[in-house]
């Protein structure tokens, strides 16, 4: 059986290869609260970029993010709806006009 020695030399490489591998598996868990950062990169935006959007209203307290301690935490499945253009904004409007609906026709019932 022949050993080749000079393998030896590239364990170091390898073992550098599978930390990678471990982190990046580690960060494949599915979180449903982001950072500002790591919401940035799930967008394909730059963190300055997020920061824009807050400043700008187009992301809201309270509906697309949270603030814990002063850092603002986004919820992921409302970043996915507001990608596709289902935002929560959206919803609370449909549910709004849907109970705003279904009180004018009990007021209606009790009227006529």
């Amino acid at each position: 059986m022949n050993v080749n020695f000079d393998a030896l030399d590239k364990i170091p490489t390898m073992i550098k290869l599978l930390e990678k591998v471990l982190e990046n598996q580690e960060n494949l868990v599915d979180k449903p609260w982001l950072s500002t950062k790591e919401a940035a990169e799930y967008l394909g935006f730059s963190k300055d970029h997020i920061d824009a959007k807050v400043k700008r209203g187009e992301f809201i307290e309270g509906i697309h993010y949270h603030k814990v301690d002063s850092k603002r935490i986004f919820e992921k499945a409302i970043l996915d709806k507001w990608v596709i253009g289902m935002d929560k904004v959206d919803l609370y409007a449909n549910a709004n006009a849907n109970i705003n609906t279904t009180i004018n026709n009990i007021v209606e019932q009790f009227s006529a």
